[in-house]
């Protein structure tokens, strides 16, 4: 696994889903390096052609980023952000749209239901989350690590490829704790618990520990994932590393 080979992953990602309209109205499209590195590395393990694997690659990236463009929108219409919000849900259509146009040229069926069905599962998610239907820390944790991760986990068990599943579950949501710590700070602050009658900065405090803790326990589930691994690619396990190496 080369550098270059995740930045030709890239490219072929955004040629597959760049629209000149699109791309003028909300910008560019941030790509998650580790989740490509992640997918890469998977396919490397199923025995698929060079050409198989590159459209999965593609294919999977395609649906993440439908997700995530879904993810942008809040709010009601009246908001003087609504054009942008509407702008969003056509895109995250748009790229989904591509998904299966792309998967429809393999064909694989079973893969297809598969992945429709953990889209359906993680906008369920999605939706419990931003309708506060959340009973406390664990289950928010919970959902928003199924958010993050349910779709790498179910190309690992298409694929069955269990110990990827947990490496998965465990790196990836690791990640999102590390990069967006503001963001899980406002979701406890406004959709887990209410407000303790403190500061806030008390509050932010508070927060920051409760989801630092996270960060740990999910830092050690990755150190046992990675111990359990076997035939790990060496960028990949070398990417790892680095990250357990930073104090939490």
């Amino acid at each position: 696994m080369t550098e270059n080979r995740i930045e030709l992953l890239k490219q072929k990602i955004r040629d597959a889903f760049h629209h000149s309209y699109l791309s003028e109205q909300i910008g560019s499209i941030p790509l998650d390096d580790r989740k490509i590195l992640f997918l890469s590395s998977l396919m490397d393990k199923t025995g698929l052609s060079g050409e198989e694997k590159e459209k999965y690659i593609v294919a999977s990236m395609l649906v993440q980023i439908a997700l995530d463009a879904h993810e942008h929108v809040s709010g009601d219409s009246r908001n003087p952000l609504a054009k942008w919000q509407q702008l969003t849900v056509l895109a995250g259509d748009f790229y989904s749209g591509l998904f299966y146009q792309m998967l429809s040229r393999i064909p694989n069926i079973p893969l297809i239901n598969a992945m429709a069905q953990c889209v359906k599962s993680v906008n369920e998610a999605k939706v419990s989350i931003y309708s506060r239907n959340i009973s406390g820390f664990e289950d928010f944790f919970k959902k928003m690590e199924f958010v993050e991760t349910a779709l790498f986990q179910r190309l690992a068990r298409f694929f069955g490829l269990e110990e990827w599943r947990e490496l998965a579950r465990t790196w990836l949501f690791f990640n999102k704790l590390q990069k967006e710590r503001e963001l899980f700070s406002h979701f406890l602050r406004h959709s887990v618990k209410p407000s303790r009658g403190g500061t806030d900065h008390q509050e932010e405090k508070e927060n920051e520990r409760i989801i630092d803790g996270y960060i740990r326990k999910y830092k050690a589930g990755l150190e046992t994932a990675v111990k359990n691994m076997s035939g790990l690619d060496e960028r990949m396990r070398s990417e790892i590393i680095s990250q357990l190496h930073v104090q939490v």
